[in-house]
């Protein structure tokens, strides 16, 4: 069972990645950044995608 825990709302997002709330609610718009889901109105980011989203956009540069 999933709980609460599991997601973040776009504020706690916002401040995770240092973004204003309103980048979330344009990438949202523009079906950008990571997954969400709308349960009553609500936006919730479940963590594992937040996290997934994070690892595919790490840049890494290999030493020589």
């Amino acid at each position: 069972m999933t709980t609460f825990s599991e997601f973040l709302t776009d504020a706690q997002l916002a401040a995770r990645w240092q973004v204003h709330r309103q980048t979330l609610i344009r990438w949202r718009r523009q079906s950008t950044g990571p997954a969400y889901v709308r349960i009553e109105g609500r936006v919730l980011y479940p963590l594992a995608e937040v996290e997934h989203y994070e690892k595919a956009n790490t840049i890494t540069h290999e030493q020589p």
